[in-house]
């Protein structure tokens, strides 16, 4: 019982960890102003948005603050149930009428984003309310919580394996296989930038490898704090 109690208590970690990570750096915008300049996406938008075929026209011509917003406002749809996507426009000149941003396929595909986003994030704040359960029966009963050698030991051996599959596999095919995986296959995920201003404005994939490690860091860290709470704990307890 106490081994099935500290690997639940682990994995709970894990998923808190992941639940706060998420939450930080969505209040961030996912780092899109940093990751404008250090992945050039200002001239990738000038070279593509003149090369769009789906009539969304003049896009090159706003500003880094409307695609920011833009971005700011499809993170806030997707954390909400895809409240919104389908409304979101843009405009090329103050004096030209605004333009829906998003094709039909587009907004279809965030709202599956959105959609497992819904699935997901239950799933963690039940793992945090299911940590407290244990941390209780940790320092109330006759269970111990995990050692701080443990959960760096299970970090590492975490990172070391998603690393390897990574270099091994290749980043693109991951990034492939996870949207085959988890979205409907009669749902396009894949679109050209000549087709896709939603594509464009973030430089997609670029921007979610960027993101996902931003996310993975960040877990690590709370994971790690985590950790050491346990440890002050254990001692309180001893």
């Amino acid at each position: 019982m106490r081994t099935l109690h500290q690997t639940l208590t682990i994995i709970c970690c894990f998923a808190v960890a992941l639940l706060i990570a998420w939450k930080l750096i969505h209040s961030v915008n996912y780092g899109y102003d940093f990751w404008y300049s250090q992945l050039s996406i200002n001239s990738h938008i000038s070279k593509f948005a003149p090369q769009n075929r789906m009539g969304k026209t003049g896009f090159e011509k706003t500003t880094q603050e409307d695609r920011t917003e833009l971005f700011r406002s499809i993170g806030h749809a997707i954390n909400n149930g895809g409240e919104g996507l389908r409304t979101l426009t843009y405009q090329a000149h103050p004096k030209t009428e605004p333009q829906i941003f998003l094709t039909d396929a587009e907004a279809t595909h965030l709202e599956d984003v959105a959609n497992l986003i819904d699935l997901l994030e239950p799933i963690g704040w039940a793992a945090m309310v299911l940590l407290v359960v244990l941390v209780a029966l940790a320092m109330f009963g006759n269970f111990t919580l995990p050692r701080l050698s443990t959960s760096l030991i299970t970090l590492f051996v975490i990172a070391l394996l998603l690393t390897v599959i990574i270099i091994i596999v290749g980043p693109h095919e991951v990034f492939k296989a996870l949207h085959e995986a988890v979205f409907p296959d009669e749902h396009q995920w894949f679109f050209y930038y000549q087709d896709s201003l939603m594509t464009t404005v973030m430089k997609a994939p670029d921007i979610f490898y960027a993101i996902g490690a931003t996310w993975a860091l960040v877990a690590a860290v709370v994971y790690l704090l985590i950790s050491l709470l346990f440890r002050l704990l254990g001692a309180r307890k001893a």
